[in-house]
Parts: C-alpha cells; sequence; structure tokens
C-alpha cells in the first residue's frame, strides 16, 4: 500500500512539473471530449452542414446555405451550439473569410446569419471549431459552393 502511494505520488509530481494534468476516475463528455466531425445535409445546390460529436452525442454544426429558403438567407452561414458540454461551436468559412461563434452564450444557442452575396457557383471551404479556454478542435474542411 505504501509504495502505491509513492508511486502515485512519483506521477502527480513528475505531471505537475511537466505542466500535465492526472485525471482518475471516469471520464465525462466535459472532462474527457473525444470529438469526431462528419457531412451532413449535403445538397445539388452547394448548401451543407459540417456536425461535430461530443463522445458520440451531437454537440453542434457549422451550416452552408447557398440558397434562400423561408426565412433563412442565401450565402450565408451560422454555428449552432446544442450540447451544454462547456465548449463552444463556431463556424470558419475560408474564402471569402466568415466567421460566427456561439462561444460566450448558453446552449443551445444559434449565431444570427453571416452573409454576403457570391457570385452564383462559387465554391466555398467551410469547418467547424469546437473550442473552450485555449483548447480548440478543428474539423477539415469541406467544399459547396454558392
Amino acid at each position: 500500500m505504501r509504495t502505491k502511494r509513492r508511486i502515485a505520488t512519483l506521477i502527480a509530481s513528475t505531471a505537475l512539473l511537466v505542466g500535465g494534468t492526472v485525471t482518475t476516475g471516469a471520464g465525462t463528455a466535459a472532462a474527457d471530449p473525444n470529438f469526431t466531425f462528419e457531412v451532413d445535409n449535403v445538397s445539388s445546390n452547394g448548401t451543407f452542414s459540417v456536425v461535430a460529436y461530443n463522445n458520440g452525442r451531437y454537440a453542434g454544426m457549422a451550416h452552408w446555405n447557398a440558397d434562400p429558403v423561408a426565412y433563412s438567407p442565401g450565402d450565408a452561414m451560422h454555428a449552432v451550439d446544442a450540447l451544454a458540454d462547456g465548449w463552444g461551436i463556431e463556424a470558419i468559412l475560408q474564402s471569402p473569410y466568415r466567421f460566427a461563434t456561439t462561444v460566450g452564450h448558453d446552449s443551445p444557442y444559434i449565431t444570427p446569419w453571416k452573409t454576403g452575396n457570391l457570385p452564383e457557383g462559387q465554391k466555398v471551404k467551410m469547418r467547424v471549431a469546437v473550442t473552450r479556454g485555449g483548447a480548440t478542435h478543428l474539423s477539415s474542411y469541406y467544399t459547396g459552393h454558392a
């Protein structure tokens, strides 16, 4: 028993000296994230979503809307945070650069649309970032069009 305590103390001390952390017990979605991403809602008109999951649970998404539909504008993107796990969702359009973030808002939260007219058929690349404090998890860029 005494040896086990010494080993645990040594591990904890080493982690503190090198700036790491020691976690014991089972992890939770907020404490031990495992983010995965997939493209979804792909439409021939260029519309698509990049969806984020935290430990298999739908966390949110970045959504590109190519054409106006009902109350949604065209050539527009926004971010959705659906999971109260402490992580914010950011939608990042590469070119032309646009950015929408849920950081600073309680979940569930949907950002306002970020809009701007683009030439019909122009290629767009978008990704989702999941962020909290200094930690960020990024999806790949996915392609649609205006």
